[in-house]
């Protein structure tokens, strides 16, 4: 590993210890729809949700999303659950300090749970202001042959008042609340199911749960749901490639990195992070592209900001004698232009693998369009 590619590393792990990753606690059950969450959140393939959950504790594993060098979302799954000797006190040393929210999921028509609600109150006890999102699911396997997802969603509030809400549901979800006393915030009910499966909404309740979530989230912490979900199309509606999502949920994860980087109240400290991990970007969306940095591509490349990086940077350290106010401009800009840039150097060898050669001047103003997406994205 060159000095380079060490010092970046290393300033990405200390970055990442300073501004811990946003971290969803995901507790129930194996089968309770845990992976189904995380698929519809990120947007990733099962097989991918499937493969990289890596162990943390003798009960628990860690999901980074996209990727662990430069995460936007981490899950931790807790999987002893099932076992009645399961101990909740190493989990909740190891991630009661570093979790945001607390899903816990239940199948609807589950109800031997002292195994999950046991260990919930102590989970509760141990960080009462966390938020707990109590999440039930699989409501089709007590709905025979009714499609709930086939019309209006009942669980929609209309005059701030839920209705048509089928009889059979209602029921069981007033024993849940009953059963899960004092230990959730807010409780929803949503049916995730595989699109071979045939129900008219293979995403029943999804933008209910995340709404949801955003709203539990620290504010610090939404800016990654909403930035996945702005990569689900290429800007006309149009499904992205595969190369597309990979490279848009780097151009996501550095960027939300950045804007840690920006967030250093010290000014002019944070500058070389920031451009080390924009330089790194850049060779990782060639990489997807399988395309090279040239010397005269990378002149291309650098010159769509123009002279604004340098102009901007010091009116943005500038800023960082103001306290509070300085830090977050200093991480607004951070990440809106390292998202500007990634966006469009992916615009840049998506055309260049396309056979094409990408015009200086369209680069400048996509950059430019790119920059005020980013700005959106970041005060959502």
């Amino acid at each position: 590993m060159d000095t380079s590619a060490r010092s970046y590393e290393q300033a990405v792990e200390k970055l990442k210890s300073e501004q811990p990753v946003p971290a969803i606690w995901l507790f129930g059950k194996t089968g309770s729809g845990k992976s189904s969450i995380v698929r519809f959140l990120t947007g990733a393939e099962e097989a991918t949700v499937g493969e990289g959950y890596r162990p943390e504790t003798k009960t628990s594993r860690c999901f980074d999303f996209p990727d662990s060098k430069e995460p936007l979302l981490r899950f931790v799954d807790t999987r002893g659950l099932a076992e009645a000797s399961y101990d909740p006190s190493e989990d909740i040393e190891r991630f009661s300090g570093s979790t945001q929210l607390v899903i816990v999921t239940v199948r609807i028509a589950d109800h031997s749970l002292d195994q999950v609600i046991e260990p919930l109150r102590q989970v509760r006890a141990s960080a009462p202001q966390r938020p707990v999102l109590l999440v039930l699911t699989c409501l089709h396997e007590v709905m025979g042959t009714v499609d709930l997802s086939d019309g209006p969603d009942p669980f929609e509030e209309r005059s701030g008042v839920a209705t048509s809400i089928p009889d059979t549901l209602r029921v069981l979800i007033d024993r849940k609340k009953k059963q899960f006393d004092r230990l959730f915030d807010s409780i929803l009910a949503i049916d995730l199911t595989p699109m071979e499966d045939g129900f008219a909404d293979p995403e029943f309740g999804g933008k209910r749960l995340k709404a949801a979530i955003l709203e539990k989230m620290p504010h610090a912490y939404r800016q990654a749901l909403l930035a996945i979900e702005d990569t689900g199309a290429n800007g006309q509606g149009d499904p992205m490639s595969q190369r597309q999502k990979r490279s848009r949920l780097q151009v996501l994860g550095s960027s939300a990195m950045a804007g840690t980087a920006g967030a250093v109240p010290m000014p002019w400290v944070d500058i070389p992070a920031v451009v080390a991990i924009q330089a790194h970007l850049a060779i990782k969306i060639a990489r997807i592209y399988e395309q090279e940095i040239t010397p005269a591509r990378w002149a291309v490349l650098s010159g769509a900001a123009g002279s604004r990086i340098a102009i901007r940077m010091a009116l943005r350290e500038t800023l960082k004698f103001i306290p509070f106010v300085g830090m977050a401009a200093s991480a607004a800009s951070s990440f809106a232009f390292t998202y500007a840039l990634g966006m469009s150097w992916d615009w840049y060898f998506a055309d260049l693998r396309k056979g094409n050669v990408p015009d200086p001047e369209q680069l400048k103003v996509i950059f430019a369009e790119q920059l005020k997406r980013g700005h959106r994205l970041w005060n959502a």
